[in-house]
């Protein structure tokens, strides 16, 4: 069977990581053309434009268009290739508005296309052990789920202080860029909707009044004295610490000096344009009563999620790594890890960027109507979810029914 052609927009961090899976499985996958203002270079491919529009308006012949580029860049590319009968891998979230959201997934509908939005957690063996944990019945009936998302105190700094994340006029709100993941996972282990949520949060230290005493708009700039003791000091994070160089087509120090010097990454991060929560709990429940409650904060030592499940007969505890599933009767735990999720692959997010790719392909190769529908519907879950909890932050914790 010949291999599915992909176009990329957008060759950052997230089109590169999916264009991978090309060059690792060239027999499934090919990239046949890469639309990217500065860096299309970095992702191998015979065609390159440097407007997503000229790309587009040539109808590339491909079966996929991969939509990898900011997110208020998602929605206008989006209803463009749907229109032209691509189908879409479209990196989370959908669209920075709810209204633009439920746009593209009626566009697709309309067209009979899917969209496979890059919820990538539900295809890793840890998150789709404890979907196949529920499934079994071997806890009951799942009543509550306490679930954290530490989002470590490195990378909230980096895309939600200094980064293109940390202003809601110009990118979608915290909670859904960085938690749609958890909703969507929240829907997928419970498989119902969500139907009334609250929630809170505020920035707790990201502001102007908490810099010290003497500190400069940018740490370049900033006393040494002040430096040595910050923990956000840009030289740390991008020099320092290997953390956030991965997201960098070149992470090479002489990259990573530049972008101290001259990018906002250099930015004091009590000197910013942030408004975006640095901390945030959201409250949900849904049909059959059961409830979830989800904390994101920024203020952790580990980038990592951690669950409680209670279920009727049994509980899950995760820490992120590994399992601890009890029954209460003592019984042995008989289910084990969904075999399309064994076969271990080197891309992040524990497999799940390659393996999200491998079942958009599956689903395209199968090609069943009903199937396309239900997943592109899906998709929209996450969203609505997100977009509730931000305005019941905004009014305070008032609780907002879902429609």
């Amino acid at each position: 069977m010949a291999a599915l052609k992909a176009i990329v927009l957008g060759a950052g961090y997230r089109g590169r990581a999916y264009s991978d899976y090309a060059a690792a499985h060239p027999d499934q996958l090919e990239i046949v053309g890469v639309a990217d203002p500065l860096q299309a270079d970095t992702i191998p491919a015979p065609r390159k434009w440097t407007d997503w529009r000229d790309c587009l308006a040539e109808r590339p012949e491909a079966d996929i268009v991969m939509i990898t580029m900011p997110d208020d860049l998602h929605h206008e590319p989006a209803l463009i290739a749907l229109e032209a009968g691509y189908h879409l891998l479209l990196e989370k979230p959908i669209s920075p508005t709810e209204a633009e959201c439920r746009e593209v997934i009626a566009k697709a509908q309309e067209k009979g296309k899917l969209v496979l939005v890059g919820h990538v957690l539900r295809y890793t063996r840890y998150f789709a052990h404890i979907k196949a944990i529920i499934d079994s019945g071997e806890i009951g009936d799942v009543v509550t789920i306490n679930h954290q998302e530490s989002a470590g105190f490195w990378k909230i700094a980096h895309a939600y202080v200094r980064g293109i994340f940390a202003n809601s006029e110009k990118a979608s709100p915290i909670i859904l860029a960085k938690c749609s993941h958890d909703f969507d996972l929240f829907a997928w282990w419970l498989g119902c909707r969500c139907r009334r949520v609250s929630s809170f949060g505020s920035i707790k230290l990201f502001r102007p009044e908490n810099a010290p005493a003497g500190a400069t708009e940018r740490c370049i700039d900033c006393p040494e004295s002040i430096r040595r003791h910050c923990l956000w000091d840009a030289h740390k994070m991008y020099l320092d610490f290997d953390e956030l160089r991965y997201l960098f087509a070149d992470s090479s120090f002489g990259a990573m000096h530049k972008l101290i010097r001259d990018s906002p990454y250099g930015r004091c991060v009590y000197h910013c344009d942030n408004d975006v929560p640095d901390h945030q709990t959201v409250i949900m429940e849904f049909d059959g009563g059961a409830t979830v409650t989800h904390t994101m904060t920024g203020f952790t030592g580990r980038n990592v999620r951690t669950t409680r499940i209670s279920g009727t007969r049994g509980e899950i505890i995760g820490d992120g790594d590994v399992l601890d599933v009890r029954r209460f009767d003592g019984g042995d735990l008989e289910t084990g890890v969904p075999p399309a999720f064994c076969i271990k692959n080197s891309s992040r997010h524990g497999g799940g960027d390659f393996n999200l790719v491998a079942e958009m392909l599956r689903i395209l190769r199968r090609n069943d109507p009903d199937e396309i529908n239900r997943v592109t519907a899906e998709a929209l879950e996450s969203h609505v979810i997100a977009f509730a909890a931000e305005r019941s932050r905004l009014a305070g914790g008032q609780v907002v029914e879902i429609d």
